[in-house]
């Protein structure tokens, strides 16, 4: 486990470093707010500039999340940019436009121009009662689009997020010297829940397939292949984690629309769950999660150091500071599992590359993905 301490320091010493912009997408409760609220926290009065997008549905909560902040960072600039469906392909473009336009306004002739230095995704919506209705979609991947094809279940991928941002006007004029920190955070869907890959059915359309497990599974080896390709592919300006932040008892577990029984459950279970190492506080959340801009995580051939005890990760690749990490709630790295030998010699991270454009390319033409 990396201490904390050493964390809050690495973090104090980043975020005081340079300027920086910061986009949250689905940042308005749990890991989102909270890692929002120790950027801030981190910048306060002495950093030198900060400018944070939050994206999400939840209007009255960003407005505290945002009031909050601005308590902490008096000069930050903490802007909100409201989303009907982080779900929607289409969503996800209409949001990355409105993103690139606030940016190069916000921006103007400041040094630097438009540019974009970290981004976090953690929006997802926890229903595991009610799978088969598009909600497990929500915090899922490119490879789920429900069982029956439906061209308005355009469900789709956070990896849109950084593919539509990565070749906008607003990356593009990030210095040579910048890299974009890209990372997620997943509780159900986390980097270790890789078991079986239903080498057949990448989409989990054959319902004797299609489970809590298997979509686990899935979208831990779907995400693993597909971000060795982008840290692969933009070596030196791109850092990717996909992060399993533990399980952060927050107000969502409260959700009016809930059923009973899961809310009964819920109000005995929580003090056990509470006890439980990898269940954090807040503020342990918040700093533990933003640790994923560290120096600890290197873009591929950066050539980054990390002082003292923390050393730089290593990639599920296999290479020190490769650029695409799989990291556990306490910030080591989540062991990468024996199959993936026999998965690489057979070429399965190239298959998943291309059945991921397949998806975007579906969806441009709008159509529904069916494979």
């Amino acid at each position: 486990m990396v201490k904390l301490n050493l964390i809050k320091s690495a973090n104090s010493t980043l975020v005081q470093s340079k300027p920086l912009v910061a986009v949250f997408v689905g940042g308005t409760s749990g890991v989102g707010r909270n890692t929002i609220i120790s950027l801030a926290a981190n910048h306060g009065k002495s950093g030198q500039g900060l400018r944070v997008y939050l994206i999400g549905r939840n209007s009255k909560a960003a407005e505290a999340i945002i009031s909050e902040c601005k308590s902490l960072c008096p000069s930050g600039q903490f802007l909100f940019i409201r989303a009907i469906n982080l779900a929607l392909l289409k969503e996800v473009d209409h949001v990355c436009e409105e993103l690139v336009r606030m940016e190069e306004k916000e921006a103007g002739s400041k040094s630097g121009g438009a540019r974009m230095d970290i981004l976090v995704m953690t929006q997802a919506i926890f229903k595991p009662w009610d799978p088969r209705n598009g909600s497990f979609s929500l915090s899922s991947y490119h490879w789920k689009t429900l069982a029956k094809p439906n061209p308005r279940n355009k469900r789709g991928p956070r990896y849109l997020y950084i593919t539509s941002l990565l070749f906008s006007h607003a990356v593009h004029n990030t210095s040579d010297a910048s890299t974009l920190i890209f990372f997620f955070a997943r509780t159900l869907f986390g980097p270790g829940r890789d078991t079986t890959l239903i080498e057949d059915d990448l989409s989990l359309r054959s319902p004797q397939n299609y489970g809590f497990m298997s979509s686990g599974a899935h979208a831990a080896y779907l995400t693993t292949f597909y971000l060795e390709h982008l840290a692969a592919q933009h070596p030196g300006k791109l850092s990717l984690s996909h992060y399993f932040p533990g399980l952060i008892l927050h107000e969502g577990f409260q959700d009016p629309t809930f059923p009973w029984w899961f809310k009964t459950i819920f109000k005995y279970l929580a003090p056990v769950l509470r006890l439980f190492p990898s269940t954090l506080s807040s503020e342990e959340c918040g700093a533990r999660t933003l640790f994923n801009v560290s120096p600890r995580f290197p873009a591929r051939e950066q050539g980054a150091k990390m002082d003292g005890e923390i050393g730089v990760a290593e990639s599920s690749d296999g290479v020190i500071g490769g650029g695409a990490y799989r990291v556990n709630w306490n910030n080591e790295m989540v062991a990468i599992g024996k199959k993936y030998g026999r998965l690489r010699a057979e070429g399965w991270g190239e298959k998943i590359v291309n059945h991921t454009t397949e998806v975007f390319e579906a969806i441009e033409k709008g159509t529904a993905f069916t494979g």
